[in-house]
């Protein structure tokens, strides 16, 4: 039988908790909660909990201690302990990304990637974001990162889209038609 991926187990873990979110009414505080799960928690000091000499019980017990000080929902708590049972915590960061991935998807938002050199300003990001909800019709979450060796402008990328307007992609591009290879 073939072993399945670190990202399919993470996908059918996240559409779990998905749906069991959606039949309790709570997507919006699971998503919530799963962002805040990824943000407070070191993921690979939980790596250690795989370790088989540990009980199961005692891993359930550690991530409900940590489900209750993070104040996390049911849905989210009841996952973590799952994860811990079936020896899963060591792919908690990929089935928390795949989560979010589902959870745009289901509520119609686009999440787009930003380069830039230099942090852009208050109104230039508001700008931007006007006008990539307009162009794709839909509300859309940016990432912002600052890349220097993009030496100038913006590369945007969303899904298999990618718009590289930088001054680096103008000049790889212009040496490109000069060797006559475009």
């Amino acid at each position: 039988m073939k072993k399945a991926s670190k990202i399919t187990i993470a996908k059918n873990y996240a559409q779990a908790l998905f749906e069991a979110a959606a039949d309790k009414n709570l997507l919006k505080e699971t998503f919530q909660d799963c962002q805040k799960l990824a943000e407070s928690l070191n993921i690979s000091e939980l790596k250690v909990l795989n370790n088989p000499a540990w009980r199961t019980q005692d891993k359930k017990d550690v991530v409900q201690k940590i489900a209750k000080a993070l104040g996390l929902s049911q849905p989210v708590s009841n996952f973590l302990e799952l994860m811990a049972q079936n020896h899963r915590l060591n792919n908690l960061k990929n089935t928390l990304e795949q989560f979010k991935h589902i959870y745009y998807k289901e509520n119609n938002i686009c999440e787009i990637n930003v380069e830039s050199v230099q942090k852009l300003t208050s109104e230039q990001k508001k700008k931007l974001q006007q006008m990539l909800e307009k162009k794709l019709q839909q509300k859309i979450i940016i990432n912002y990162n600052i890349n220097p060796e993009i030496l100038g402008g913006l590369v945007v990328q969303y899904g298999s889209v990618r718009i590289d307007d930088s001054l680096s992609g103008k000049l790889n591009r212009l040496e490109q038609i000069m060797k006559g290879g475009a």
